[in-house]
């Protein structure tokens, strides 16, 4: 499966186990900052001044400087699959990753390196394992909106993909012409936060997510069609550290997510005001173990789960500020 970051993860495990690539994956795509003119414009989702986004990004003390997200999985067939990976973070935003996974038994490293224009705007992402290019995502735009993201995928060219854009009011229309897909996103007018995703092939809706948040929070999905299941998403009273760094990046990690994928974790996850504590879905209930510091910032979140059939997952997350 394509994407810029691969980090296998509990997330998905719960909600859409339609695995036609790899058996558990959750992506996380590293994108351009941007410069928020409206807020209100789905194009331009960042807003500062939102109250529902109170980071303060010059502030040291809530500013993460490194974060890392190892996940050691057990699935039959496949053994062991670990994956450790560190987020690198300038300036108060991420800019890259370096990746360590082991399948089989055996290890390889990548990294993820990013190119942007004299705007900012992100142009390039080039992935590497061993020092080889693996696949590159090349962004085109007009103005601040992204209007044509090609992926080539420089090892297997029947992963390569060409995504056409059409804003509209508050949607974002997807094409995916050769593979005759497409995806309409829609987005709050108000807070420009993703309300739904519908997928589409040949004409027909296959799923549709559809999201609701509750105080900057994205509290639940609701995912019909395809792969139905219904998720609530609880969180805690502190700042989410991982918004501040990631935030520029909500947009593309939207309009790049594959259509038969569920939306919500990557949302509550990363771009939640407050911290993800809990999930209650089809799959169960599992609860997060998090830690503190004396400044309430989360300094670590971890996860211990079996999933049944020979499944299990560990993860752990760590946060420096």
């Amino acid at each position: 499966m394509k994407k810029t970051f691969l980090v296998t993860s509990i997330i998905l495990a719960f909600f859409c186990f339609s695995c036609d690539d790899e058996p558990i994956d959750f992506d996380v795509e590293v994108t351009n900052p941007t410069t928020p003119t409206d807020p209100t414009d789905p194009t331009d989702p960042t807003d500062p001044t939102d109250p529902t986004d109170p980071t303060d990004p010059t502030d040291p003390t809530t500013t993460l400087t490194a974060y890392s997200y190892d996940v050691d999985s057990t699935l039959p067939i496949f053994g062991i699959i670990v994956t450790n990976t560190d987020f690198i973070i300038s300036q108060g935003e991420v800019t890259g990753a370096n990746i360590e996974l082991t399948t089989l038994g055996i290890t390889s490293n990548g990294t993820s390196a990013i190119t942007r224009n004299t705007s900012g705007n992100i142009t390039e992402i080039t992935n590497s394992s061993g020092g080889t290019v693996q696949n590159t995502t090349t962004l085109t735009y007009t103005g601040a909106n992204i209007t044509q993201l090609v992926f080539n995928d420089l090892e297997d060219a029947t992963e390569n993909y060409t995504y056409t854009f059409e804003y509209s009011g508050n949607t974002i229309t997807r094409t995916n012409a050769g593979a005759n897909e497409s995806a309409i996103f829609t987005f709050d007018a108000s807070t420009s936060l993703l309300t739904q995703m519908e997928s589409l092939s040949g004409g027909t809706v296959t799923q549709t997510e559809a999201l609701t948040y509750v105080s900057g929070n994205c509290s639940s999905s609701i995912v019909t069609g395809a792969n139905p299941a219904t998720n609530s998403y609880e969180h805690d009273g502190f700042t989410n550290p991982l918004k501040a760094v990631f935030n520029d990046q909500y947009l593309l990690s939207i309009l790049d997510h594959d259509n038969e994928d569920e939306i919500g974790s990557n949302l509550t996850h990363f771009y939640s005001t407050n911290n993800w504590t809990r999930i209650e879905s089809t799959g169960g209930t599992f609860d997060f173990t998090i830690t503190y510091n004396t400044d309430n910032n989360i300094t670590s979140r971890s996860g211990d789960f079996d999933l049944g059939d020979g499944i299990t997952i560990m993860q752990s997350e760590m946060f420096q500020y």
